[in-house]
Parts: structure tokens; sequence; C-alpha cells
């Protein structure tokens, strides 16, 4: 087991490849805490993973708020002694409806709304945890940005500038904490079948983005989840 006894936070984790990555790294052997704005379908998580043999233990949290994102480490030191991975997920765009279209009709708070989950609460989670990564001297933040931060695709100004963000605020982090021998890293996944439930224009959405792969097929959340994985390890 390549997790085992590591305690591993990761953000919306009660949806989509945030729920597979939970599944993954319990599977290896880690303490999971599942950190979501969606109460019920996160315990729903926690308690499915308990169920099959894992350890898990969810808490509803906003990454808007420091001081929610702060109680959830301090909780999570309380129960489990540290805290080994943080894995930056959480971000409106499977569970919410996202506003697409040319950056000048795009709403003001449209783009406030999604700045301040996908790009401000990696800031947010990542503030919380590093001094207690750096106390210990170790720990491991992967952060979740976007393929369409390198071709502007997807045409969602706000959401691939989040990402965008997200990639800059990774490389500084990694600068920054070397030293304290804290890994940062970030993953940016091309488009990936991760909606629990798929009418046919996500599906065509979906299917559109075949054509410029190798592997000419829908990438789903077991593609993806080794990377995270192999970055926690």
């Amino acid at each position: 087991m390549r997790l085992k006894d590591k305690v591993a936070i990761i953000t919306g984790a009660a949806h989509g490849i945030g729920k597979a990555y939970a599944r993954r790294f319990t599977e290896e052997g880690a303490h999971v805490v599942i950190a979501d704005i969606d109460d019920a379908a996160g315990a729903a998580v926690a308690k499915a993973l308990l169920d099959s043999g894992g350890s898990a233990w969810a808490r509803r949290t906003d990454v808007r708020s420091f001081a929610d994102v702060q109680a959830l480490t301090e909780e999570t030191v309380r129960r489990f002694g540290r805290i080994d991975v943080l894995l930056n997920n959480a971000a409106i765009y499977v569970t919410e409806m996202l506003w697409k279209g040319p950056v000048e009709e795009l709403a003001i708070d449209e783009w406030d709304r999604v700045m301040e989950v996908n790009l401000k609460g990696v800031f947010l989670c990542s503030k919380a945890v590093i001094p207690i990564m750096k106390q210990q001297k170790s720990g491991k933040i992967i952060n979740i940005a976007s393929g369409t931060f390198f071709s502007g695709s997807g045409n969602m100004p706000h959401y691939t500038t989040a990402k965008g963000g997200v990639v800059a605020l990774t490389r500084v982090m990694a600068r920054q904490l070397g030293d304290w021998g804290i890994n940062v890293n970030c993953m940016t996944p091309g488009s990936t079948m991760s909606e629990e439930s798929v009418s046919d224009e996500v599906l065509k959405r979906r299917e559109g983005s075949t054509e410029k792969r190798a592997f000419r097929r829908i990438e789903t959340p077991a593609d993806i989840v080794g990377t995270a994985l192999f970055l926690a390890s």
C-alpha cells in the first residue's frame, strides 16, 4: 500500500473525479478526509468507503471561507495527528451550471463566483495546511488545474483563467516550500467524463474532444487517479 496510514484531505471529494481520488487513496491505505460543501453527499461517500474497509471521514467545508478551512485542518490534526496530503480538487464545473460565451458578455458576479472557488479556494486550503506541513517537514500538495489553460478551449474565460492561476500558484509554492520537504505539483486533466448522470449534451461535448487524442475515447476518472496517487506517494 503506497499511502498506508497517510492522512489526505481531498476537497470536492463528494462528486465526480474527487470521489474517485478518495476511493483510490483509501484502497492504498490512506485516511481520507472528504471536504465538500455538499454535506450529505460527502457523508455518503465516507460511509461507502468505510463499508468497503477504508478509512474516511467527511466534513462540510466551504473552500471560500478561511475560517471553515482552518477548522477543517485543525479537526483533521486532532483526529489523525498530521496532514500528509492536500489534494485541491474542489471547483465549479460539473455540479453547477457554468456559463459559456464571449469575454465581453461574462457577468462580473459569475467571474467572481468561479474565481472564489476555483482559485481562491486553492490558495486558502494551501495557506491552512502549509504551517502544519512545515512543522512536519514533509507534505504533498496536489493542485488540479485544466488542460484548457494550454489551449484556451472550452469557451469558459473565467474557468480557464482560474485554472491558469492554479498553475502559476503551484509554481510559486513549489519554489517556496521545497526547503521544508514539501512537494507541490499540479495536474491538468483534459475533458473527463466525471458527471454522475450524463445528458446527450454532455456526452456530445465529451465525445468532441476525442478526435485530438492519441487514444480516441472519452477520458474517465480511472485514467487520472493513478497520477494523483503517484504524486501523493
